[in-house]
């Protein structure tokens, strides 16, 4: 596994990238985040680009084909925080991000795969125990 940490949330994976990605990188996070799809089943990958301050054109063709590998393995896949300054700089560009679905922050991408995050006490159906914290019986 790379140096870009991918956490599991429930269905979904996020990967938060917080260093520039050079192409090396770009590629084995493309190869984790594949691996992780397959172990884990997930239904959706959230990749949070907030601290990236360049995509280049390199960067933006690994980022469309894993969105579009990780469709075909059945997940769905948004990237998130694209900063003002990279979008102006894809389009002065020509850069396209195609085939991935964006959102502005990480609640917003959870919402477009289809979850929430609900809160500790809130009741969730399907989840035993929800709603129920801190009134056990011990």
């Amino acid at each position: 596994m790379g140096e870009i940490p991918i956490l599991q949330i429930g269905p979904l994976l996020l990967v938060t990238i917080q260093t520039e990605l050079h192409d090396r990188l770009a590629e084995q996070l493309q190869e984790d985040i594949l691996q992780r799809v397959r172990e884990t089943e997930a239904e959706g990958v959230l990749i949070d680009i907030t601290a990236l301050e360049m995509v280049d054109s390199f960067i933006s063709r690994v980022l469309s084909e894993t969105a579009q590998m990780v469709k075909v393995m059945g997940a769905r896949m948004v990237l998130v925080g694209l900063q003002p300054e990279v979008t102006m700089a894809l389009l002065e560009l020509g850069l396209k991000l195609t085939g991935i679905e964006t959102q502005l922050d990480i609640d917003s991408g959870i919402r477009r795969l289809g979850y929430h995050l609900a809160a500790v006490d809130e009741e969730v159906p399907g989840l035993p125990g929800a709603g129920e914290r801190g009134h056990g019986t011990g």
